[in-house]
């Protein structure tokens, strides 16, 4: 009888692990995406700042990937832009930006932008989101 109740409490625990584990490590990989996209917007505006190839730098939302392009604009297939690709179970949800476009350009040697807002970032599940700010002045929040 008692090896019953051990083997009983056992399944429990376990099935608990088995039920909580994939929503952590979704919620882990949301993490993880929205830590790169900080970086790629932050690295876009120290190389605005530091006026690289005399250009300004920004960044470009699209649904399943986030796009740092060189000039004043974006255009797609630029050999020198980098993209971070967000992992299969995330998804940029929505973007609230000034000027409503999804993209941001941070100017020459100050690194202000007038296109400031948030950028929401949410598992396909919809069970967790974040939410990134852009102030104008090119700070990340």
């Amino acid at each position: 009888m008692e090896v019953v109740v051990v083997i009983s409490i056992l399944v429990v625990v376990l099935s608990i692990t088995f039920y909580f584990f994939p929503k952590l490590n979704k919620k882990e990989v949301l993490e993880k995406d929205v830590s790169s996209v900080v970086a790629l917007i932050r690295n876009a505006r120290v190389l605005s700042v530091a006026s690289k190839n005399t250009s300004p730098f920004g960044i470009h939302f699209e649904n399943n990937k986030i796009v740092l392009f060189e000039g004043g604009a974006y255009v797609a297939g630029n050999d020198n832009e980098k993209i971070v690709t967000l992992s299969k179970d995330v998804y940029m949800s929505g973007y609230l930006l000034n000027l409503g476009s999804p993209d941001i350009v941070f100017s020459r040697l100050i690194g202000n932008t007038s296109n400031y807002g948030t950028v929401t970032f949410s598992l396909k599940d919809d069970s967790a989101s974040t939410t990134i700010t852009i102030l104008g002045t090119g700070v990340i929040q």
